[in-house]
C-alpha cells in the first residue's frame, strides 16, 4: 500500500465569507469586489475588472458582523472565470491589530459554520492552469 501526501500551501486557514472589498484610492471608493474567501495573509475576490499584479494596494475589508478594516495588498495571481476576474489578493504586512481583526473574522465564521454559497464562486485552481484571457 502506497500512502500518498498532500502538502498544503497554504500556512492560514481559509474561510469561504460572503462578504465584499473595496478598492480605495485617495480615500474614495475606486472598486468594489466580492469576496470568497478570506484567511489572515490574503483574501480571493472577484470583480468585473482585473488589477494591476504585485503593485501595493489599499482595501477596505466589509465583514458580517465587524467593523470595517483597512489593509494593503498585492494581487499575486488573476484569471478570468465565467466571464468576472478572480483575483488572490496577499495581504502586505498588516499591523498586528489588523492580522488580530482579520483572524478574529475568521474564527467567528467559522464558529457560525456559515452554510450559505458565495454569491460567486470561481473554479479558480482550474482557472490558473492556463494563461488569463483579457
Amino acid at each position: 500500500m502506497v500512502d500518498i501526501v498532500v502538502e498544503e500551501r497554504r500556512a492560514h486557514r481559509r474561510i469561504d465569507l460572503p462578504a465584499s472589498a473595496v478598492l480605495l484610492r485617495g480615500g474614495t471608493e475606486a472598486q468594489r469586489f466580492v469576496m470568497q474567501n478570506l484567511s489572515a495573509a490574503g483574501a480571493l475576490l472577484t470583480g468585473s475588472r482585473p488589477l494591476p499584479e504585485n503593485r501595493l494596494l489599499l482595501f477596505r475589508l466589509d465583514l458580517p458582523a465587524h467593523a470595517p478594516i483597512a489593509v494593503r495588498g498585492k494581487v499575486s495571481r488573476q484569471a478570468v472565470v465565467a466571464g468576472m476576474y478572480a483575483l488572490a489578493i496577499e495581504f502586505v504586512d498588516p499591523s498586528p491589530e489588523t492580522e488580530d481583526a482579520i483572524q478574529q473574522a475568521v474564527l467567528d465564521a467559522l464558529e457560525l459554520s456559515v452554510e450559505s454559497e458565495p454569491f460567486f464562486k470561481p473554479d479558480v485552481e482550474a482557472a490558473y492552469s492556463s494563461p488569463p484571457s483579457r
